[in-house]
């Protein structure tokens, strides 16, 4: 939060200013980032970083990375750790706005462990998005589930081995009816593969998922953070050891990604997009959904 970012135009790439700690941490890690994220035989859900340079105006690190969503406002949007600090970004359709509690406004603090009232609209709206993020379950077709789930687990290992948390799961989704029994076409993502369609209960929807954030390391600043955290935040809390912190990420995401009963069949639109046919051509080289070096988001 608080660093710069601009998106190019196509939304397909990212620039985006690294703090001090996370610079050290893409130093640190950069070696072993780069062979995870171009292992062709293991799927990956980390976002891409394509280039890392000083800029002279300001001082400032910044890396280009890629986009993980399509360059198309996606229905949902969730943003989540497996902890108390899950949210909800986008809702059907919609920006949801991020109104935090903080420790001063004690009247909220009152109301709503009380009678609710005095709450502003907006701020009931966001909590209530959080306990929902916190219990979303994302139902895929049982390969496209173990394929997100071994790539968390090897994904997350890489992390814990870096001495790196707080890091986010990003899942956005678009919803489509499926007309005449047949799946829409959707806008590619910035990650291989993606999107991953299922049609569920006659709704095509198409998931964008990857991992972000995840330079930070558990410096002396996070460490004081997780003893506020410990007193006074809802649990379980974000702010921990990137061990403990790994195992929670990884027990919420087998938890949320479950296997999608049989379905009706459906069949392809019969007009795939020439991107549409591009990304099929790359899987098929590749052999894998998430494996190659095409980009993803962050």
């Amino acid at each position: 939060g608080g660093s710069l970012m601009q998106f190019t135009k196509s939304c397909k790439l990212l620039i985006k200013q690294l703090s001090g700690d996370d610079h050290n941490s893409l130093m640190d890690v950069a070696e072993n980032y780069c062979q995870r994220v171009l292992d062709k035989t293991h799927p990956t859900l980390l976002c891409r970083f394509f280039f890392h340079f000083r800029r002279e105006a300001d001082g400032g690190n910044y890396v280009v990375m890629n986009s993980l969503l399509p360059n198309a406002a996606v229905d949902e949007l969730y943003d989540l750790k497996g902890c108390a600090d899950d949210k909800i970004v986008r809702k059907d359709g919609r920006s949801v706005s991020q109104i935090h509690k903080r420790w001063f406004m004690v009247h909220w603090l009152i109301a709503e462990c009380s009678f609710g009232c005095c709450v502003p609209p907006n701020r009931v709206e966001y909590k209530n998005g959080k306990i929902a993020a916190r219990n979303a379950v994302f139902r895929l077709p049982s390969d496209e589930c173990s394929k997100v789930l071994k790539a968390s687990s090897l994904d997350v290992d890489f992390l814990r081995e870096g001495g790196l948390m707080d890091y986010s799961l990003l899942v956005g989704i678009i919803n489509r009816p499926c007309e005449d029994g047949s799946i829409p076409d959707f806008p590619s993502g910035g990650a291989p593969g993606q999107p991953l369609v299922v049609v569920e209960d006659g709704v095509a929807k198409a998931y964008y998922i990857g991992i972000i954030d995840f330079l930070q390391g558990w410096t002396g600043g996070k460490k004081v953070a997780h003893v506020i955290k410990y007193l006074f935040a809802p649990k379980p809390i974000s702010t921990i050891s990137p061990g403990p912190y790994a195992e929670q990420f990884i027990a919420a995401n087998e938890h949320r990604f479950q296997t999608l009963p049989p379905q009706p069949t459906a069949k392809r639109a019969q007009h795939a997009s020439s991107r549409d046919v591009v990304d099929e051509e790359e899987e098929e080289e590749s052999g894998e959904w998430a494996g190659d070096e095409r980009p993803q988001k962050g």
